[in-house]
């Protein structure tokens, strides 16, 4: 067995561990799981550098099942996707578990958390790792169960409940269009094994159109819901219920990657429909640009951050779209790891309190202005890298001009209202300080972005931008192997600068500079109609938890309703209940007809034709049949007696005389034997009944 079995064993193990004795580690679990996976990192930067050295790895397990032409090995497939993939999750797990040792001190339910986050962790690796489509798409479903379990952590919040409930319904809806994706990959390739469908994407097997495009879409609908693509981005908000811990994994390590990732190991199978790329591309593209301006109206700053996750999974849904899989890939990481550090920063800050975006007005001080700077580094970074050479050809790959102007000003668009939010968001919280409790202080300033460390920030992120754009070319190499090419995309683009670069970067200074300027700004009293009317309507999130309620759950409840009071209760339990009477009536006339009318009919005359019988048998076999040989055996004793007087008279006198004696003794004893009883004419009955069997048994 491979040691890259302890990749998933590792966490499962101390998952197990206090699932089953939680109650007596309880307080310790954290010494448990913290080792566990991070001895998980460990083995996954073993497999990295083995995939780096000798490239991609299969191990095969155990055979699952084998029926007919299904067969399911458990196996993994161990590539440079598989190994990026278990960096970000493993290492970022890491993180997030030593954070929740202190974060989770006191919590009554410290063992279950731990033990949930572990297995979450090992569904992830697990799905990273699988080499068979069906074992995916069942850790698929564990990360769902576990994402239950985390929101509702806090159960005895009703709002807490109602999250998870409402998290859970809209993953297992898109999963039903993945589970139809699975099998329509069965019934297309003939196998679930993900290596030989890749095989025979890439070697050009011919697929009917129609085909791949309904089969890539259903493997979509199963991302969109994963990675809360619109319109089933409505859950993510409300995974926020979770304790921040959890809020980190699910945004940055686990749950919204898992759909990225698919869409990525199955590149070669989606490349094959350009109508189903134009769809994800499409979705992709409005999901980024309205959640980032969703994001700017939130006054909570989990909910803003949460909606900023959407974007940032909707640039990679779109580059996905555009065929740019290596791209997304590397957005995904930097992604992951960037908002890990944002998500356990802010529930670090906000730990005490309940605290929101937006706070009272004030004039920018000079003490604020490295803080704003901070704020620009950080806005101008991500189109630098997005928008630069190593990324242009993803904007200039479409045939049609009308799509690439479309696909620039979504991106563009999408940079500049990120880089509001992201002036918005840090300035609320590291230059205002948190607010919304009455017993905090009344200035707490932290000091990540103040004006004495912004040299060193515009230092650092220069570096890691440098970093950056040197490693593109090695990426790009390698995880070529391990993705589809789609037609007119090239596959190691240049790394030279590009004059575009310049637009992007423009855009990402308005954002910063617009957001600044409405720092210092008061509101105006008066502001045109349309504008509160948009302003409201992205504040209320597009309306859409409101559309589904009024036009989806309400139907549904009411339709379930009716169901219960018309089919359950008027049919089925109408009909159960009058099952008692029926069966007591049944019995009664069980018990009137058959009981009474013909078995014990049946019973009470026997007893007549008993006697009729052995009056019969007196009448005819004893009278008429024994009594008669009797009397002719006497008669003709006593003539026979007559005759050998004649005979010899002399001779035989006395024997005769002894003979006539015997005679007339036997005549009388016979005629003792007369007197007839009822004992006796049973005997004769049996008698006679034994003697027919033993005779037709005898001549059969």
């Amino acid at each position: 067995m491979s040691i890259y079995t302890l990749i998933p064993l590792l966490p499962l193990g101390a998952a197990l561990t206090l699932a089953l004795f939680g109650q007596r580690l309880q307080g310790v679990g954290h010494r448990i799981v913290i080792p566990a996976i991070a001895g998980s990192f460990v083995v996954s930067i073993a497999a990295f550098m083995d995939v780096l050295a000798n490239g991609a790895i299969e191990v095969p397990l155990y055979r699952l099942l084998d029926v007919g032409k299904l067969v399911v090995d458990l196996g993994f497939l161990i590539d440079s996707l598989t190994v990026l993939l278990l960096l970000l999750v493993t290492g970022v797990s890491t993180v997030v578990q030593v954070y929740s040792s202190r974060y989770m001190i006191g919590d009554a339910r410290h063992s279950r958390f731990f033990s949930l986050t572990a297995l979450f962790t090992a569904a992830m690796t697990m799905l990273v790792m699988s080499s068979n489509l069906l074992l995916t798409f069942i850790f698929w479903e564990v990360m769902g169960l576990c994402s239950y379990l985390l929101i509702s952590h806090y159960a005895e919040r009703r709002s807490a409940y109602r999250a998870a409930t409402k998290v859970f319904l809209v993953n297992s809806i898109a999963d039903v269009g993945l589970l139809l994706g699975v099998i329509l990959t069965f019934q297309t390739f003939g196998t679930l094994d993900i290596p030989e469908i890749l095989s025979q994407a890439r070697s050009g097997v011919e697929i009917p159109a129609h085909v791949a495009t309904v089969l890539t879409l259903c493997l979509f609908a199963g991302a969109v819901g994963k990675s809360a693509q619109m319109p089933a981005h409505v859950w993510l908000p409300f995974a926020m219920e979770a304790p921040t811990p959890v809020s980190a994994l699910i945004h940055a390590a686990t749950m919204v990657n898992a759909g990225p990732f698919l869409l990525v190991r199955l590149s070669p199978l989606i490349v094959l429909s350009e109508t189903a790329m134009a769809v994800i591309a499409t979705v992709g593209a409005v999901t980024a640009l309205f959640a980032a301006i969703v994001s700017l109206t939130q006054t909570d700053i989990k909910r803003t951050l949460a909606y900023s996750t959407i974007s940032q999974l909707g640039f990679m849904t779109l580059l996905c779209g555009l065929g740019a899989f290596v791209a997304a890939i590397f957005h995904l990481l930097a992604h992951g790891f960037f908002k890990a550090f944002l998500f356990l920063s802010t529930g670090n800050a906000l730990s005490a309190t309940h605290r929101h975006v937006e706070t009272p007005e004030e004039e920018p001080s000079s003490s604020g202005r490295g803080l704003f700077a901070g704020a620009l580094v950080m806005s101008v970074v991500p189109p630098l890298v997005i928008f630069s050479g190593p990324y242009q050809h993803l904007w200039l790959s479409q045939n049609f001009s009308a799509a690439n102007i479309a696909l620039w000003i979504v991106g563009l668009g999408t940079v500049f209202i990120t880089a509001m939010t992201i002036s918005k968001s840090i300035a609320s919280v590291f230059r205002q300080g948190p607010t919304g409790a009455e017993d905090s202080p009344p200035r707490i300033l932290p000091t990540l972005f103040s004006g004495q460390y912004v040299f060193s920030v515009i230092v650092v992120s220069g570096v890691l931008v440098s970093l950056l754009l040197l490693a593109w070319r090695w990426l790009a190499a390698f995880l070529s192997a391990s993705v589809g090419t789609a037609e007119g995309v090239v596959a190691e683009p240049s790394t030279g600068f590009s004059a575009w670069v310049l637009v992007p970067i423009a855009v990402a200074i308005a954002g910063w500079a617009v957001a600044c300027t409405r720092r210092g700004r008061s509101h105006p009293q008066e502001t045109v109609l349309w504008q509160k009317r948009l302003y409201v309507f992205f504040l209320n999130k597009g309306y859409f938890d409101e559309i589904y309620e009024v036009y989806i759950v309400r139907p549904t409840i009411s339709l379930a309703g009716w169901l219960w009071r018309v089919i359950d209760q008027g049919l089925i339990h109408r009909f159960i209940v009058s099952l008692g009477p029926m069966s007591i009536g049944a019995s009664r006339w069980l018990w009137r007809v058959i009981d009474r009318g013909i078995i014990d009919r049946f019973i009470v005359s026997l007893g007549p034709l008993s006697i009729g019988v052995s009056q019969w048998l007196w009448r005819v076999i004893d009278r008429g049949v024994f009594d008669r040989l009797v009397v002719s055996v006497g008669t003709k004793s006593v003539s026979v007696a007559q005759r050998m007087e004649l005979i010899d008279r002399e001779g035989t006198t006395r024997t005769d005389d002894r003979l006539v004696q015997g005679v007339d003794a036997s005549g009388r004893a016979l005629q003792r034997a007369q007197p007839r009883t009822l004992q006796h004419d049973l005997l004769v009955v049996i008698f006679w009944l034994a003697a027919a069997l033993g005779f037709f048994y005898w001549i059969a």
